[in-house]
């Protein structure tokens, strides 16, 4: 059995992993309810995107991890299981640990084998599998004749960057399942959205030769630092240059300090 714990509220989640007894809150069914970990008593729960879980219920999560017991919402009495337990999640644990947004001992408790999955714009080589995969799925379920995409159409798959990984292909390859009216998916049944490109010149201008342009980025650069770094001196020390390099530049390009 699975829980997404990215798309719940920390109470809702609470509910359907650890259950609730009768009568533990306003609405709540007379008989109470099982949770998700309760049901899968003997077998094995997944907890997709667990880095979202909230601290509380982290700590409800290690204990039970530690000695197999846990409460249901509005219960005293102690249950005890043996479960085991799988995670997934596409934020780095560590870098959350750090910042004290996940906890330590959950961490590690949860990293006895871990398995790292590439995301899928590292792993373009599977990506024409992937394709038909979903091309014959989507058209199952819509009750279409088997579409095939046109050269163009897979080009534009395979250079995209896929912020979303697999499950923003199968989405997107459903679209254009529904759209395409013949045999083909060709580029205009493809929607891919622009968020997440990445754009690590922004807005910043590519006129003029390339001096002209690593002069601008140069002197953006300092007019930049020179903010947190008052003097030649502490410029040069955070650039690796001379305090002599970084005061010429800076008359050059007629910024003051």
């Amino acid at each position: 059995m699975a829980l997404n714990c990215g798309g719940l509220s920390e109470s809702r989640a609470e509910i359907e992993l650890f259950g609730y007894t009768a009568g533990a809150f306003e609405g709540a069914r007379p008989e109470g309810k099982l949770g998700l970990l309760e049901l899968t008593a003997g077998g094995t729960l997944f907890l997709d995107e667990v880095g979202e879980m909230s601290l509380r219920l982290q700590a409800k999560l290690i204990r039970f991890l530690q000695n197999g017991g846990f409460r249901r919402v509005g219960s005293e009495e102690e249950v005890y299981l043996d479960v085991r337990v799988i995670c997934a999640t596409q934020q780095d644990l560590s870098e959350l640990c750090t910042h004290g947004e996940f906890r330590q001992d959950l961490y590690h408790r949860l990293n006895v084998l871990s398995l790292h999955i590439l995301p899928l714009r590292e792993c373009l080589d599977g990506l024409p599998l992937l394709i038909e995969h979903f091309l014959d799925q989507a058209s199952r379920q819509i009750g279409c004749p088997l579409k095939t995409l046109t050269p163009k159409a897979f080009e534009q798959l395979y250079n995209y960057h896929w912020p979303s990984n697999v499950r923003q292909l199968e989405n997107v390859l459903y679209q254009a399942v529904s759209l395409a009216q013949d045999a083909m998916v060709k580029p205009e049944h493809i929607r891919l959205p622009h968020y997440g490109t990445p754009q690590p010149l922004k807005d910043f201008s590519l006129e003029g030769g390339l001096d002209e342009i690593i002069g601008r980025f140069e002197k953006a650069v300092l007019e930049q630092l020179t903010k947190d770094y008052p003097s030649s001196r502490l410029l040069g020390k955070r650039l690796g240059v001379s305090h002599t390099t970084i005061a010429n530049k800076l008359r050059h390009y007629q910024i003051r300090q």
